[in-house]
């Protein structure tokens, strides 16, 4: 399935793959996006299907599902042979970008996992019945919902806020339920094992609503092969809680976009 998506940067450049969590869009990477659009990579930041303006959910879809659409995607942009530079995931996206890396592993040079969610630290009942109710507060007062999470969230600027109001009105909340529900079974460990690339594992804290945590958080952190686990005083969106030394990260992980080559 081809998946809507956005692209900055100029066309040539390394590619950078952008994936985002469940009921957000591309829009969540606002500011990441143009970040690496203007240190040298070209951004595809994808719509993940059932969200923003990609195809819908059809039912019974799993994590396999969301990695091969992105593969699809990914496909019309690469060169025959070329890999993906960058491919960054936050939660959900996490969690496909691992499956990827599975599935095709040969087309990623590096990957950043942003606070994947652990099956044992989530409670995806909770996380299902929340994305349809705040599905309906957005279609029914998204002014109030954005000024909530502003109130809620004093780190992210208002942007943050109304994009993800934004992407619970635009996404298939109620599919998006069950798919949380039903679609989500993996081994975490074993997952980030299987990758070979370089990897770095940005986490927010225990304290502030990681979506990995306990013994769990620290077993995926042992399960690098070649990686690097970094942890934020932060909540489970890094990338919005602290922008800035979220990207301060990115800059001195990555050092600069890997040269244009096949293989």
């Amino acid at each position: 399935m081809r998946l809507a998506f956005e692209s900055l940067g100029e066309e040539g450049n390394p590619l950078a793959v952008l994936m985002h969590g469940v009921t957000a869009s591309s829009r969540t990477w606002w500011r990441v996006g143009p970040w690496f659009a203007e240190n040298g990579w070209r951004v595809v930041a994808v719509d993940l299907r059932g969200h923003g303006s990609s195809p819908r959910i059809r039912g019974g879809e799993g994590i396999e599902d969301l990695a091969k659409d992105v593969h699809d995607t990914a496909a019309e942009v690469l060169e025959p042979g070329e890999r993906m530079d960058v491919l960054l995931g936050h939660s959900l996206g996490a969690l496909a970008a691992l499956k990827f890396c599975e599935l095709h592993g040969d087309r990623v040079r590096r990957v950043v996992l942003e606070d994947p969610p652990g099956p044992e630290s989530t409670d995806f009942e909770e996380v299902a019945r929340g994305v349809k109710t705040d599905a309906a507060r957005a279609q029914q007062d998204p002014d109030a919902l954005t000024r909530e999470w502003i109130a809620e969230n004093p780190s992210w600027v208002e942007e943050d806020a109304a994009n993800g109001v934004l992407g619970l009105r635009n996404c298939d909340a109620g599919p998006a339920a069950e798919l949380i529900r039903g679609g989500l079974r993996y081994d975490l460990v074993a997952l980030t094992k299987a990758v070979e690339a370089p990897t770095l594992l940005v986490l927010g804290s225990e304290e502030h609503d990681s979506a990995l945590i306990g013994t769990e958080r620290a077993l995926v952190a042992n399960a690098l092969r070649r990686g690097t686990p970094e942890a934020f005083d932060a909540g489970h969106g890094i990338h919005r809680d602290d922008f800035e030394g979220y990207v301060r990260l990115l800059g001195d992980w990555l050092g600069g976009p890997a040269h244009r080559d096949p293989g």
